[in-house]
């Protein structure tokens, strides 16, 4: 059979066409090796495994004249995050100290996803150790948003957002540190699933105890992240917090989700300090907030400056961990370093023990904000970011600048709904929901209880019902019908 082109198709689909012997995986593989080529202008591949693909597609179709069994993500090609450990695949971290990495184990999840039978093709950029909500590196060059190359695909997990909106495999497995996997989703026009802490293991980072990063999956199809979800759960015992959870993994498919909203109690969160909100993305909240109002929910607006949301907790954290991971090599080998990356382990170098020791202490409080948030909510909604996607050539450490006047530094200005999340451990979901004038995605942002994952996926479900964003392909990438 020729490759076979199945962009747009559901997990299921793949899944069914391979083991009903409709499609070979083979066929299946070489169709996504053929976009990667098509997606080349977009950089969203670090590190592309042709080979690998190929060998273990050929040894699931001998499995399957052989009368195998086979397990939930059978055929289904899958990319890893190149933050994400891969066993005798390069994971370079985007950095040019770690450019000839090899990993003698795969991260659990990774292993997980292989036991379930997927095929991984690839590595998706990311900045250098994923320090920013951009995606360019010197090792890797710049990633470009699918709907237009002028623009950022987010980050720090901007490869994975790209290779699902342009139909490089059907779900990717992404890392989200302070909103590093909701945004890019946001940013190009797919979903992007953040679980609880403890949901997913994580056991790679040496702080297990002090953990704010999570890996995560994002899909174009709602459902999609329920597979990739569900596979991806069992515990792992070097990571403290799946120790309970894990035991059972995330079960998919769950209850139909007819009721996803009605009777849903919705706090919606316009602005978290105040700031700028683009007008484009207002639009698209309020035009959510109808759709939640006619599907029966019930809404309440509050004003975000009510609750301290502890945005600088996450900074101070994260970068006490880099300078103690990454301080020897700040010291030895800072000329092979992204600029922007040695200047954010400055940044924590110059973090003391009693600024950290709050830290700690603001992290227990803003926990408990957000749980006070839940005794009269099911859902918080706030916007994913505060404007869409922008240009490619944003500089970290440089103001957000909107038609011409500077709005303010990235963490204060763009991101500020994505971060309290990695600190509280709610479960957090973007989900597309139309586009700017200039036709650049917009995200809409849902945080719910601990361990309701699934109410998410559902939500997601009952919009894409709405919007049919699963089926949007930026130009040129729609498959042939």
């Amino acid at each position: 059979m020729p490759p076979q082109d199945l962009a747009g198709r559901p997990v299921a689909d793949i899944v069914r066409s391979f083991t009903t012997g409709t499609v070979a995986a083979r066929d299946i593989v070489e169709g996504v090796l053929a976009r990667c080529e098509r997606a080349l202008p977009f950089n969203p591949i670090a590190t592309l495994d042709a080979d690998g693909a190929r060998a273990a597609a050929d040894a699931l179709d001998a499995r399957r004249k052989a009368g195998s069994s086979f397990g939930s993500l059978a055929a289904v090609p899958v990319s890893a995050k190149d933050l994400i450990l891969t066993k005798g695949l390069r994971t370079a971290f985007a950095s040019l100290t770690m450019k000839d990495n090899i990993p003698a184990e795969d991260a659990s999840a990774i292993g997980q996803w292989r036991a379930a039978d997927a095929v991984l093709f690839a590595k998706t950029t990311t900045p250098e150790f994923g320090h920013k909500v951009l995606t360019d590196s010197r090792l890797h060059g710049v990633t470009r948003n699918p709907w237009n190359r002028e623009h950022t695909s987010g980050g720090s997990s901007g490869g994975a957002a790209v290779s699902v909106a342009l139909g490089l495999g059907p779900i990717a497995m992404s890392t989200d540190g302070a909103g590093s996997g909701r945004i890019p989703a946001a940013c190009c026009g797919v979903y992007g699933l953040k679980a609880t802490l403890g949901r997913v293991p994580h056991e790679v980072p040496p702080d297990q105890f002090g953990q704010l990063t999570y890996l995560g999956v994002m899909a174009r199809h709602p459902a999609d992240l329920g597979a990739g979800l569900a596979s991806m759960s069992l515990g792992h015992p070097g990571d403290p917090w799946t120790a309970a959870i894990g035991r059972t993994p995330f079960a998919w498919p769950q209850p139909d989700a007819a009721h996803a909203i009605a009777g849903k109690r919705v706090t919606v969160i316009r602005r978290m300090t105040g700031g700028y909100l683009d007008p484009d993305t207002e639009a698209r909240l309020d035009a959510a907030l109808a759709f939640l109002d006619r599907n029966g929910a019930t809404i309440r607006e509050m004003d975000g400056r009510e609750i301290d949301w502890k945005l600088d907790v996450a900074r101070i954290i994260l970068r006490a961990n880099q300078i103690e991971r990454f301080g020897e090599t700040l010291k030895t080998r800072r000329g092979e370093l992204d600029p922007s990356f040695a200047k954010t382990l400055d940044e924590g170098e110059a973090i003391d023990v009693v600024a950290l020791r709050r830290a700690l202490l603001d992290r227990t409080a803003a926990y408990r904000s957000v749980q006070r948030l839940f005794a009269d909510a099911d859902l918080l909604l706030t916007p994913t970011v505060a404007t869409p996607a922008p240009l490619a050539s944003q500089n970290q450490f440089e103001p957000l600048v909107v038609d011409g006047k500077p709005i303010g530094d990235l963490r204060s200005a763009w991101y500020t709904y994505t971060i309290p999340f990695n600190m509280t451990g709610h479960p957090a979901i973007s989900i597309p929901f139309g586009h700017s004038k200039a036709g650049l995605p917009i995200g809409i942002h849902f945080v719910a209880p601990w361990f309701a994952e699934g109410e998410l996926i559902a939500l997601a479900q009952a919009f894409d019902a709405e919007t049919h964003a699963s089926a949007l392909f930026p130009p040129g990438f729609a498959p042939a019908s």
